[in-house]
């Protein structure tokens, strides 16, 4: 009778010690004695954010092509060391984002508009020698200068498409985006989830992933097209439904396999007209109450954790929509906080700032005093009213579009839409400073 009332003593506690076990796990990860738990990557506490074990904000930056530009030359067969100019470069960039006081970036973790990004994913050596070998390389280029980063994970990527340049666009096969979006049980789904066990699992013991983030403004995607069977320029494309379903199935998915970060979608602004597409495929301006609909379908109830959108039209002060008796009503920073607030989940803006635009775009018709290059004289006030209107509204986390671009296409532009230490000291220390000021005004780090 002793033997088995002892052996049931050791089962119970063998069983609470499994528990336990199980329970650190889902709080931290260990490989080769680099530990990573949640004070190491972005966590929300009574709806704020926190990193480091204390209450965290922070203006800073996009720097988009920062895996593009190395997995270019690991693509063309170059070496990736240190000597490299296109490394060279995006480790200097680092140093100055982490000597300006920043502690996050946003950066595009696939090469989506390359035509043979999938061709090298899914060549297991290729795999290896290009895509990890360029991804590792920046990631350590991340840790080296303390820096943590949103990886945006182009989760709408896995479509059966491919570039034709001889028609200058895509040219689409089987599966379009409705039915990655809206079938789960789509080849072109099981090929993302194999995507997601493979990268998250490959990286979640880093402790430099801050958040993972499921695609690029892949809202912007949702009913639209021609009239009866919402194709656009040749793509069968998703309700905002089946949006708000692939969001929370794609979250989930991240989770079971990382659950110590958060998932955000990356999704731009709603669209002026989001609730009205979505019942009646009409472009009629949504009111405020209709907006926060759509951001309910999304956000309430799902396993995103943040509500993330994209904000640039700084100039007009918002973004407008139907108001009373045939007025205007504006959806602003202030409002987006209002719904954050009433959906009880903090506000991320990956994507944000006045963006440059040459005389020919409609801005300068209402606004004659605007900007066309960040060396322009006027770039200084739009910047100011844009950091003024970040901090007023109390936003706590927002990535500036953008930091410093090494494609070919960008050197030259007047209109170049990144910001550089050394065309733009001006710029970046209102920005750097902008930071500290948020941080003085949230009573955060």
């Amino acid at each position: 009778m002793r033997f088995i009332f002892l052996k049931k003593v050791r089962s119970i506690f063998s069983c609470m010690l499994i528990f336990i076990l199980l329970l650190s796990a889902c709080s931290s990860y260990s490989r080769g004695g680099n530990v990573v738990t949640r004070n190491d990557v972005l966590s929300i506490r009574n709806g704020k954010y926190y990193l480091d074990g204390k209450p965290f904000s922070e203006i800073s930056f996009n720097k988009f092509d920062l895996f593009w530009s190395i997995w270019d030359e690991a693509y063309a067969g170059r070496p990736i060391g240190r000597d490299n100019p296109k490394v060279a470069a995006q480790a200097e960039a680092l140093k100055e984002l982490h000597d300006l006081g920043f502690r996050t970036i946003r950066f595009f973790a696939l090469p989506f508009m390359h035509a043979d990004w999938r061709k090298i994913y899914e060549d297991p050596d290729k795999r290896e020698s290009v895509f990890y070998k360029a991804m590792d390389l920046v990631l350590d280029l991340c840790d080296e200068n303390g820096i943590k980063v949103v990886y945006s994970l182009a989760c709408g990527a896995f479509i059966d498409r491919i570039w034709s340049s001889e028609k200058a666009s895509y040219l689409y096969g089987e599966e379009h985006t409705r039915e990655l979006v809206g079938n789960p049980n789509s080849k072109s789904r099981q090929r993302l989830y194999a995507y997601l066990e493979d990268i998250v699992n490959r990286y979640k013991e880093r402790k430099t992933i801050l958040m993972w983030e499921i695609s690029n403004e892949l809202t912007n995607s949702a009913d639209i097209g021609s009239p009866g069977d919402d194709i656009y320029q040749g793509q069968r494309m998703p309700g905002m439904a089946q949006l708000a379903a692939f969001f929370n199935d794609t979250a989930k998915k991240i989770k079971s396999i990382d659950p110590l970060r958060l998932v955000n979608n990356g999704g731009s602004h709603l669209r002026e007209h989001a609730w009205n597409l979505y019942l009646t495929r009409k472009w009629v301006l949504d009111t405020p109450d209709e907006q926060f609909k759509v951001y309910k379908m999304l956000y309430e109830g799902s396993q995103l954790d943040v509500i993330d959108i994209h904000y640039y039209n700084i100039a007009a002060g918002g973004y407008y929509v139907a108001g009373p008796n045939g007025t205007d009503s504006v959806i602003d920073l202030e409002k987006h906080m209002e719904f954050s607030l009433q959906l009880g989940k903090p506000l991320y803006i990956g994507e944000y700032g006045p963006l440059p635009l040459l005389r020919d775009h409609k801005i300068w018709q209402t606004f004659p005093d605007y900007f066309e290059s960040y060396q322009d004289e006027a770039a200084v006030k739009w910047f100011q009213k844009a950091l003024d209107e970040l901090i007023e509204a109390g936003v706590p986390l927002t990535h500036w579009w953008c930091y410093q671009s090494d494609r070919n296409q960008d050197q030259n532009k007047k209109d170049r839409m990144d910001l550089d230490i050394q065309r733009d000291p001006e710029l970046l220390r209102m920005i750097a400073d902008a930071n500290q000021k948020l941080k003085q005004k949230l009573g955060t780090r």
